[in-house]
């Protein structure tokens, strides 16, 4: 498991912060950027957002993941779980492309993820109460880079439509004006998050696109 730290910062401040990336010759380029749409899931009372408002120790989100704005490559399921700072993952390939995927039926009890998702603790109680549905569509532009073993990516160009959180703005696209940076790390790394974190200047706070989503269309309190 690995400590995960965000850092969001309004988007008037972007030139100091990508200076101050820039100054850390250590830091380097991992992987080419590219556009990241999550299609986050939720049952109807909205309960994988209550426990994250409410910062249970034990949580999680549940989305689809695919990249790019054409929608040709395949889509993968996510289960982001969290205990405490501790961070991980289970992915669960589609092989299935965005327009071929009926968003809401995806979690129904005919399909192959169902069986995936009640082995897990973290989920099985959400599914088999409650379907899950579709609530937020976030996209982005994201940048990675790499400081010895700590991940960084850097998010921008936040967009979020809604699904079934605000039928009479399905239509509307709101665009955030926050970006973030994220830290992906194990403990033993944490002198050289520190050394990164002098440089960058920014505090370490909470932020969660999906709720962050669903708080600019009503049906949440996220600040």
């Amino acid at each position: 498991m690995r400590i995960e730290i965000k850092m969001p910062y309004n988007s008037d401040q972007i030139i100091n912060v990508e200076k101050n990336l820039e100054s850390i010759k250590e830091i380097k380029e991992h992987h080419p950027k590219r556009i990241v749409n999550s299609i986050y899931y939720d049952n109807l009372d909205l309960r994988i957002a209550k426990d994250n408002i409410d910062g249970l120790s034990r949580r999680c989100k549940v989305r689809i993941r695919y990249y790019g704005n054409t929608g040709d490559q395949n889509c993968n399921v996510e289960i982001k779980k969290k205990i405490n700072r501790f961070g991980f993952k289970d992915v669960f390939s589609l092989n299935m492309k965005r327009n071929e995927i009926d968003l809401k039926k995806l979690f129904s009890l005919k399909n192959h993820i169902y069986k995936n998702l009640i082995k897990d603790s973290f989920t099985e109680k959400l599914i088999t109460q409650d379907y899950l549905q579709p609530q937020i569509n976030v996209s982005y532009l994201r940048e990675y880079f790499i400081l010895g073993k700590i991940r960084i990516t850097h998010d921008k160009k936040i967009n979020y439509i809604p699904y079934g959180v605000d039928k009479f703005a399905t239509q509307k696209i709101i665009k955030d004006n926050f970006n973030v940076l994220e830290f992906k790390f194990d403990y033993k790394d944490l002198n050289d998050l520190r050394f990164i974190l002098e440089k960058i200047k920014l505090k370490p706070k909470r932020f969660s696109k999906y709720l962050r989503g669903l708080s600019f269309f009503n049906s949440s309190i996220y600040l």
